[in-house]
Order: C-alpha cells, then structure tokens, then sequence
C-alpha cells in the first residue's frame, strides 16, 4: 500500500527544482557548458589524430587539459557540479586520464630523446652535404632554439607523430623532408611498448571525453526546456 506521508523522490539533478532560475542557467550555458562542449569536441579531434599537443618545455600537454582549465569562470562550474552531482565522477574520470597521458607523453617523449636512432639520424640529415642541397645551416634551421634542444624539439615532434610542417616553420624543409626517418624511432622495442601504452590511455580518454560530452549535452537539452533558455544567448543590437 502506497505510503501518502511519504515525500515524493525527486531527481538527483536540480533537485528541487525551484533551487535554478533562468539567469543562473544563461550563465552555466555561457561560462560552463558551451565553452566545455566546444573543447571536448576539439580534445576529441586530436586525440583521434594521435596529436597529444606534447611540448618539452613546459612538459606537458598544450592542449589537452583537465576540465577546470577549460572553463574561465571557476565558481560557475563549482556551484554547476554542485547542484548536478553525477557531473563530478565523469569529470573526475576524464581529468585522470588526461594526468595519465601527459606522464605517458613524458615518459615516451624522454625515451625518444634518449635514442641513438635519433641522434645518429640527426647527424646524417645534417650532413654538410644535405645542408647544402637545403641551404640553410642547422642553426637557421632550429631558428630559436638553442643548440641544446634541437633533439628535444625533434623528439617532441616524434611524440606528437607530427605531419608535414607549415613553411613558416623554420624546421620545415628538415622535417618534412626526413620526417619518415626521425618517425621509424618510434619502432625501437621499447620505445614501441611505450607508444602502445600511450595509445591506450589516449583510447580511454576519448571514450571518457564522450561520456562526459553526451551528458553534458543531455544536461543543456533539459535546463533549456526546463526554464525556456535557449542554448546561447541573442544578439544584442
């Protein structure tokens, strides 16, 4: 027999519901939920393209980051996965893969730097005579960079698998021309298994990135019937 003294279960998320208004969902779609689906959609298209945006100096990834540095306003997101908990273990999940694949990212990237491969190749494509068919020194080649991080940024650029280079890349005409050659590094044994390892993580975290943009996109469909915000504001004139 139904229990009439008994409260009626409400859902977990926005619960009671009377807690939002209008101008509090305007400012989660506005500093919260676009701005995080706009850089989970670009997460996504790099991870699938293998670029992990590793650089060596700072050591860490450029561009695939945890959800908190996504967002400028840190008290909106705060009081966003507040009133909606079952954010919070998704967006905990996609931030440790994200620390995973930076230290995967690390550990590659010290493998590559430490390679005789890539030393030896290093010395051959810059030969005096390719340097010459090149026309351009090693130092003008490396434009700014120290002589000390020429292999540092080869080795990031292996890390990344990087495709041809722009021509306003000062290590264009090199790395495209060789890219191939400083590429095979990356089939040393074990330089391989750290690939792999890579790989894997990266797999994670784009399943864990379209876990939490789904929700995040059921989450915007409901706030916006449930209080007549459409997903971005109109234009004022």
């Amino acid at each position: 027999m139904m229990n009439r003294g008994k409260a009626v279960q409400r859902p977990r998320s926005l619960r009671p519901k009377s807690r939002v208004g209008p101008g509090i969902v305007r400012a989660w779609f506005d500093t919260v939920i676009n701005p995080l689906l706009a850089w989970l959609e670009h997460e996504q298209q790099l991870l699938a393209a293998g670029n992990w945006t590793w650089r060596f100096r700072p050591g860490t990834l450029e561009a695939i980051r945890s959800v908190r540095s996504y967002v400028d306003v840190e008290l909106n997101l705060e009081q966003f996965v507040q009133l909606n908990p079952e954010v919070q273990p998704v967006i905990r999940a996609h931030d440790v893969l994200v620390l995973r694949l930076r230290e995967d990212c690390h550990r590659l990237y010290e493998q590559v730097r430490r390679s005789e491969r890539l030393s030896q190749t290093f010395r051959e494509v810059t030969s005096p005579k390719i340097l010459n068919e090149l026309g351009r020194s090693v130092a003008e080649l490396f434009g700014a960079y120290r002589e000390s991080d020429y292999l540092n940024l080869l080795a990031e650029y292996i890390v990344n698998g990087a495709g041809e280079l722009p021509s306003h890349y000062t290590t264009a005409p090199l790395w495209n021309r060789f890219r191939q050659r400083f590429l095979r590094v990356l089939d040393d044994p074990p330089i391989r298994r750290h690939r792999q390892i890579m790989t894997k993580t990266s797999k994670a975290l784009i399943r864990e990135g379209q876990r939490l943009f789904r929700l995040l996109t059921d989450l915007r469909l409901k706030l916006s019937v449930d209080h007549d915000v459409p997903y971005v504001a109109s234009a004022t004139h």
